[in-house]
């Protein structure tokens, strides 16, 4: 049976606090250490690393090109299963993230995630488990 396809997807936001800025390492560190875990994920669920998105955020961005690149690929059934280190990686708006993610499951795939906080454990847990592997 092949491998299910997955997709990376790598956010950092940067901080409008200046002495925060300065604690955090560059983004670009951020993303690479992201993923090293997400990769690392990918290859103990036996997954083929098929695209790997990534985007560096302001505080409020306007667009997201990283995340509309992503949902072409889902449209395009380019994956099988999207890997994300937390749910607000996607969206940190609650309803938006149940968005994506019944659209996700209407396509037939996956969201996972490394880490799962607090306010977005219903919405995982409602729309976002994982559906039965193939």
């Amino acid at each position: 049976m092949p491998r299910e396809r997955a997709a990376l997807f790598l956010v950092t936001r940067l901080p409008t606090d200046p002495k925060e800025a300065k604690k955090r390492p560059a983004p670009e560190v951020e993303l690479a250490e992201q993923e090293a875990r997400l990769r690392a994920f990918a290859a103990r669920e036996d997954y083929e690393v098929a695209k790997v998105f990534s985007e560096i955020l302001p505080e409020f961005p306007e667009r997201r090109p990283g995340l509309k690149a992503l949902r072409t690929a889902m449209w395009l059934r380019e994956i099988d299963v999207i890997v994300a280190a937390s749910p607000d990686c996607l969206y940190r708006d609650p309803e938006r993230l149940k968005s994506f993610l019944i659209e996700a499951r209407t396509l037939g795939q996956r969201v996972e995630f490394l880490e799962v906080p607090p306010l977005y454990a219903w919405i995982v847990k409602e729309y976002g488990w994982p559906l039965e592997r193939r």
